[in-house]
């Protein structure tokens, strides 16, 4: 493709066309210009640049790194810049990036020129013929050293005032300007560059008040919700994705603790990672008003953020900025861009809020990036991920002990349901150093309700999480939880509807919704939020066995049959033929006499589940008391269960709920 591309330095911008012929544009070599219908479109110097660079290498690709060498030779920009350059350019040619007529960007890749083009080798008319009243205004001649001007400026726009220039980076590594200099010229550009930043970034906090417009050109709507796409990782280094998506991560976080913002969690933000959907398009799917995007590199001490705020509706760009710290300043750096990104979009903060965006915690830059991986290996959910979550989270507290999000990772990924002891060391040492943390409340809750069966002390460490990061997905889940067990159908919609509306694509909020409604006994709305759990997740097999509950209500028994055996194939399980011959001889009651003979050494709650169904009260009762005496956590939903109707009434039933002491719902509340 380079071939394809050739040269576009300053100096050898002339090829042997004279110009070409884009659609209905002309591109002019000679004087520079370019006209529709004979009309000159005003283009600053690197706004024709990168246009002809398209034009030359149409239809082809071009990437982010050949646009980068041949508009901006000698310097290192980022994507963002090109993004910028192009939406000038667009905006220029009144092409719209939802439907494009010229040029078509490939998210992630580049952009190319898709309009038909077609070279001239004879000499095109000057502006001279062109008469006055068809001219917008005639343009200024470029001075030899307008490109250096241009790329000063777009320098400045993507540069932190706190960069500074250092030693030459090896010949074979390309670093971003700002961190390094390898000539004079790229020393001498990226002072003017920071003089020139720094002193937009005060004009602009100066004058950018309610009201007016922002640095784009425009002021933006009101905005109430907004995703943070997964940054982009320019290191080079494929190992390093797990840094980026780490800062991804983190910055979600700061975000979601502003309780005036609806912010899609890192589940459902993440699926658009790599995506070559448009911003309007992904502002559609999550529903937002706003989207942030950036990109980060990591030099050996120092971390650079390069961030952006995006109208989704428009595609249009409503700020930008560069931040640059040193590793062991990362928190505070993303805390500066939560700041930063509220103030733009005119939210309020709490002074609860304003706190937590403003604490001064360095991190050992080694324990945080141990972390960051084991982040990482937490959320593969595959087999063997989490020990190696757990040895990195391990990693992390011997390098900082003072580090509390890594014991909130031990205890995570070391809580197992039968012993859950080995998580409550490390919350309440997460929880003495830094008691902000909604993560750790959380986790506290569902140690509380699903194996203290503390209601009230679960409650209230819910209602902290919640308060602490109103936009926390998995604390509106795990309270919904406690509140069907409770029976409080009302409140737990609230929060798995919140859950959802935090992040539309997790299976486990999307399973739970349809589960929650079988409870309520609201089967056609279970049946329709578990079909659309799969047509998001088609492999996701626990949306066939919630589907088979729901059937077994309904009495549609080989809907039901279809359903179990279609999950434990997903699985791989080797007693689908053993199954299905049961069903073929003694109908549904065999198959479920079958699935109590292979459940009921490991998974006593379904034993009951299928007993109960059966109306077989006194063995249903039995297995319900083995459940009860190994704590087990399913049996915290029995008294809501569908499935338990049937022996509801049961003197056994009925002082086995006494027994796990559920209160009741108008003595739990509040």
């Amino acid at each position: 493709m380079a071939s394809q591309v050739g040269s576009t330095n300053t100096r050898d911008l002339t090829p042997d066309p004279a110009g070409y012929r884009v659609d209905d544009l002309i591109i002019d070599h000679a004087t520079r210009r370019v006209r529709r219908a004979g009309t000159v479109i005003r283009l600053q110097g690197l706004s024709f640049d990168l246009l002809v660079t398209l034009v030359r290498a149409a239809p082809n690709l071009v990437s982010y790194d050949q646009l980068n060498e041949r508009v901006w030779p000698g310097l290192v920009i980022t994507p963002e810049t090109i993004v910028q350059r192009v939406k000038l350019l667009r905006g220029a040619l009144g092409d719209d990036p939802r439907a494009p007529r010229y040029i078509e960007g490939v998210r992630g890749r580049g952009y190319r020129m898709i309009a038909q083009v077609q070279p001239v080798s004879e000499p095109l008319p000057g502006p001279e013929s062109i008469g006055p009243s068809q001219l917008n205004e005639p343009e200024k001649e470029e001075s030899p050293n307008a490109h250096a001007g241009d790329a000063a400026n777009e320098a400045a726009a993507v540069s932190s005032p706190s960069a500074t220039p250092s030693a030459a980076p090896p010949p074979s590594r390309r670093v971003p300007l700002g961190w390094t200099g390898g000539t004079l010229t790229i020393v001498a550009l990226t002072i003017v560059a920071l003089l020139t930043a720094s002193w937009a970034i005060v004009h602009s906090r100066a004058a950018n008040k309610p009201g007016e417009r922002t640095s784009s050109g425009a002021a933006p709507a009101a905005i109430q919700s907004l995703a943070v796409l997964p940054l982009e990782n320019l290191s080079g280094d494929k190992e390093e994705e797990y840094f980026a998506d780490g800062m991804t991560d983190a910055l979600t976080t700061d975000l979601a603790q502003i309780g005036a913002l609806r912010v899609i969690s890192r589940t459902s933000a993440m699926q658009f990672k790599g995506s070559r959907e448009t911003l309007p398009q992904i502002g559609r799917e999550l529903k937002v008003d706003a989207v942030v995007e950036g990109a980060v590199t990591r030099g050996e001490n120092r971390v650079r953020v390069t961030a952006q705020l995006v109208e989704a509706s428009s595609d249009h760009h409503l700020w930008a900025r560069t931040y640059e710290r040193d590793l062991k300043d990362v928190l505070a750096l993303q805390d500066d861009i939560a700041r930063d990104i509220a103030e733009q979009i005119r939210v309020q903060l709490t002074p609860k809020e304003q706190s937590l965006l403003i604490q001064v915690h360095p991190v050992d830059p080694e324990a945080y990036d141990a972390y960051l991986m084991g982040s990482y290996w937490a959320n593969q959910w595959t087999l063997g991920s989490w020990e190696k979550a757990c040895d990195y989270f391990r990693k992390a507290i011997a390098k900082d002990p003072g580090y509390a999000p890594a014991y909130v990772g031990i205890a995570t990924c070391s809580a197992e349901p039968d012993d859950p002891d080995k998580a409550r060391p490390a919350i309440a040492k997460a929880l003495a150093l830094n008691p902000s943390l909604a993560e750790a409340h959380t986790m506290l809750a569902t140690i509380k309700f699903m194996f203290d069966w503390d209601w009230s002390g679960a409650e209230a460490e819910h209602k902290e999480a919640i308060a602490l990061n109103p936009n926390y997905a998995a604390a509106h889940r795990w309270y919904s939880f406690e509140l069907v067990a409770m029976g409080r159908f009302d409140e737990a919609m609230r929060e798995i509807e919140r859950a959802r509306d935090l992040d539309p694509y997790s299976v486990p909020i999307t399973e739970w919704l349809g589960q929650m409604l079988y409870h309520a006994r609201r089967y056609d709305d279970a049946l329709r939020e578990m079909r659309r759990g799969l047509e998001m997740h088609p492999e996701a097999g626990t949306f066939y066995s919630d589907m088979a509950d729901v059937y077994e209500q309904k009495k549609m028994f080989a809907e039901a049959f279809d359903a179990r055996q279609h999950a434990l194939s997903l699985a791989k399980d080797p007693r689908v033929p053993a199954l299905a011959e049961a069903y073929k001889r003694s109908g549904y009651k065999g198959y479920l006499l079958k699935q109590a003979e292979f459940e009921q050494t490991h998974n006593v709650p379904y034993t009951a589940h299928i007993y109960a169904l059966l109306n077989d009260e006194p063995r249903a009762m039995d297995a319900l008391e083995v459940a009860y005496k190994e704590h087990h956590v399913g049996i915290l939903f029995m008294r809501t269960a569908p499935e338990f109707d049937s022996i509801r009434s049961s003197p056994r039933f009925r002082e086995l709920v006494r027994r796990i002491g559920f209160p009741e719902p108008s003595s739990y509340r509040n």
